[in-house]
């Protein structure tokens, strides 16, 4: 589904990857021991890409958009790592369990990962960015509370509001804080922000299982807000990823690392 719609931006989504697994390195080791980082490769990508193609559309700097791409993977990846850990009290020094499963280590993990978003903001000189990140973050949280109530996984008003705060909110911050950043218009800026927002819900109920039918409406509307936008290759990008969803759905999930 992202095959092509990578290909033009393959050297910057690489050194997303190279940036993020070199801080995925610590004194002890890999942190891969301690908890489960493993990600689907749509998951390792479809948020980086969106940035690093919103980022192009405004003119934001190369090396920002990708402190960017790789501050919004971390945060996704944190909450994936605090999504997982059990409810349950475990005692890894006992040896019963793997650590990625426990509670003592993930916790960590995701503590450490979340903490890296700061640090690169800091370091980009983009602390502009901390409120509408750590809102989003808020957001995530919330989403992560509502879902422990979710009763089964149906089209439901509540499941709804579980997508748009544990992925949609991401999606809209990938599309919309490059063009802040650059100080776009306030409706460039609200465009690219519906466009993720839409776009994340439709991505969010498929995760869940929800069938295509569902999500139709959010890519029409994401096609909208999209059209608001200059036209070039990277809104021409980011219309086919709303086509590929649309015929394709999801890929298999395969894991990598």
């Amino acid at each position: 589904m992202l095959s092509n719609i990578i290909t033009p931006i393959e050297d910057e989504i690489v050194s997303v990857h190279n940036l993020i697994q070199k801080h995925l390195t610590i004194r002890t080791g890999y942190l891969g021991k301690y908890a489960h980082l493993e990600f689907s490769s749509i998951n390792k990508n479809i948020r980086p890409a969106l940035v690093i193609l919103s980022s192009r559309i405004f003119g934001l700097a190369r090396e920002k958009s990708i402190v960017l791409a790789s501050i919004i993977q971390f945060i996704y990846m944190a909450s994936c790592v605090h999504r997982g850990i059990t409810e349950n009290d475990t005692d890894y020094h006992r040896g019963n369990i793997d650590p990625r499963d426990g509670s003592q280590f993930p916790v960590l993990v995701g503590d450490y990962l979340y903490g890296k978003f700061f640090y690169f903001l800091s370091e980009a000189g983009i602390l502009s960015l901390l409120d509408p990140l750590a809102d989003i973050i808020c957001q995530i949280h919330e989403g992560g509370i509502l879902r422990k109530k979710l009763t089964r996984q149906v089209a439901s008003k509540a499941l709804y509001e579980v997508v748009r705060k544990e992925t949609s909110e991401l999606f809209g911050g990938c599309c919309s804080l490059s063009a802040l950043l650059t100080g776009a218009p306030p409706e460039y800026r609200q465009a690219m922000r519906n466009y993720g927002i839409n776009l994340g819900m439709a991505y969010g109920l498929l995760e869940h299982g929800i069938s295509r039918e569902h999500v139709t409406n959010y890519l029409a509307k994401a096609q909208n807000s999209l059209s608001l936008i200059p036209p070039g290759q990277e809104r021409t990008l980011l219309e086919k990823l709303l086509h590929n969803l649309y015929l394709q759905g999801l890929p298999a999930q395969r894991m990598v690392i």
